[in-house]
């Protein structure tokens, strides 16, 4: 069955196909056969209304289906009862677009099948990874070959190994991957929200897909529908970035609630020289959010788009995002991350110790994202090269260091935060979430007066 349309010059559209199957035996094929080089969210529901599978325009991968088990379905695709009925095809265009699409619709086609795939629905967020106390890494911005990126999934344990990866959010644009590969680290489901040109948002540790065509049908995409859809996120305890926000195409430029967010992406793919200004200006947006009282807390991305072959071929890992945990589980992990107990580097890990010290000149240690009880603060930092060390005190440089070791005390003013930046080649190498002294009341500034 072929399916073909074109979209008007409307600024939202969603497309529905009914489709009335009968006698359906293995499964129901989507064939992305001539489709525009859009962000635009492509869903196939059975005749229950469940999203059975979900695609977009911008995927190299074309051909997706479901069937009745785990096994016997595609990635974005989720296994189900095979009922005859009226089964909707919709196509969500969620910005400015002309053009035409072709696409095929197949039913009992056998296709070859993977055994050796994580099934979606028994992603266990709880599962202990490991009982250590300790910084683990990994990535929070990559994408494959589901959307606009070339990463083969057969290639991302390498990629992991290789790398030493603890942990991978894959974020590919609209869609979450329902099989990802068996690995010792896990891969977690995540998507980047892309629906329009203006805006680009992480949803970090997703359980259920999208409804797109729900949320858009018969309405603009603005603030409020963002934020009818970050709720949808919330409910499932996902965490919310804002993605390289000051880019000029692809940034936050317009009001949102800030408090919606959980991160600031704040280094997002430094290897590429012309992304240098857009990082230097979301880290100042970060400490505009911190001076007016939102804990927004910084993290960083590769936003790779590239195939893993080897690690010195590829930008998965660059740069790394370092976060402390006290036993490894992903709930323990996305926690960690809300509360900014992590750091992120393009130089490998640091050597931490961080202590707050007491009027009676008592030792206790501290992490990035407190909030202390006195003061004086005492710091000792190694790395494995020289690097220049700026230390920030609400938003102004204190003062600066340059070696391969740190071993500062500073007293804090009252109601004020501390974090740390390095610079290496006059390129950002490493980024800290702060840590605070009383507390920096929200002021009631929006994102546009913070972000200037």
């Amino acid at each position: 069955m072929i399916l073909n349309g074109i979209f008007t010059e409307k600024e939202c559209e969603v497309l529905t196909f009914n489709l009335n199957f009968r006698n359906i035996k293995k499964n129901i094929i989507l064939f992305l056969k001539n489709c525009p080089d859009e962000h635009f969210p492509v869903t196939l529901k059975d005749p229950n209304g469940n999203i059975r599978i979900l695609t977009t325009f911008k995927s190299k991968e074309k051909i997706f289906y479901s069937g009745k088990s785990f096994e016997e379905s595609s990635n974005c695709s989720l296994p189900g009862e095979l009922m005859d009925g009226i089964w909707k095809l919709e196509i969500t265009k969620p910005y400015a677009f002309r053009g035409m699409f072709v696409l095929e619709i197949l039913k009992n086609v056998d296709m070859n099948n993977s055994l050796s795939f994580m099934d979606i629905s028994k992603f266990d967020f709880e599962k202990q990874f490991s009982k250590k106390s300790r910084w683990y890494k990994g990535e929070l911005h990559a994408h494959t070959k589901f959307s606009d990126g070339l990463l083969d999934l057969r290639n991302l344990p390498k990629g992991i190994e290789e790398l030493g990866l603890d942990f991978v959010f894959l974020t590919d644009h609209n869609v979450v991957s329902t099989k990802t590969p068996l690995t010792n680290s896990p891969i977690i489901p995540s998507t980047e929200l892309t629906l329009m040109e203006n805006g680009h948002f992480n949803f970090l540790g997703l359980k259920t897909l999208p409804d797109y065509s729900a949320f858009l049908k018969g309405k603009k995409v603005r603030a409020e529908i963002l934020k009818i859809i970050f709720e949808w996120a919330k409910k499932q305890n996902a965490l919310l970035v804002m993605n390289h926000p000051l880019n000029d195409t692809m940034g936050v430029n317009y009001n949102l609630d800030l408090n919606s967010f959980d991160l600031i992406e704040v280094l997002n793919s430094p290897y590429n020289e012309q992304k240098t200004q857009f990082n230097i200006d979301a880290l100042k947006a970060f400490d505009g959010l911190l001076m007016n009282g939102y804990k927004i807390f910084a993290v960083g991305g590769s936003d790779s788009h590239t195939d893993f072959i080897h690690k010195d071929s590829s930008f998965l890992g660059r740069p790394l995002n370092y976060v402390h945990m006290n036993g490894f589980s992903v709930n323990n992990l996305l926690q960690s991350l809300k509360i900014g107990k992590s750091y992120i580097s393009t130089i490998g890990e640091l050597d931490f110790s961080f202590y707050e010290i007491s009027d009676k000149n008592e030792k206790k240690e501290i992490f990035f994202g407190e909030t202390l009880n006195h003061n004086l603060i005492e710091l000792n930092l190694s790395a494995n090269e020289n690097i220049i060390w700026k230390l920030i005190v609400n938003g102004e440089i204190h003062s600066e260091v340059i070696g391969d070791k740190l071993h500062i005390k500073i007293s804090l003013p009252k109601d004020s935060y501390f974090r740390i930046d390095g610079y290496k080649n006059n390129d950002i190498s490493v980024i800290t979430n702060p840590i605070f002294f009383g507390e920096i009341l929200k002021t009631g500034k929006d994102w546009l007066s913070i972000r200037k």
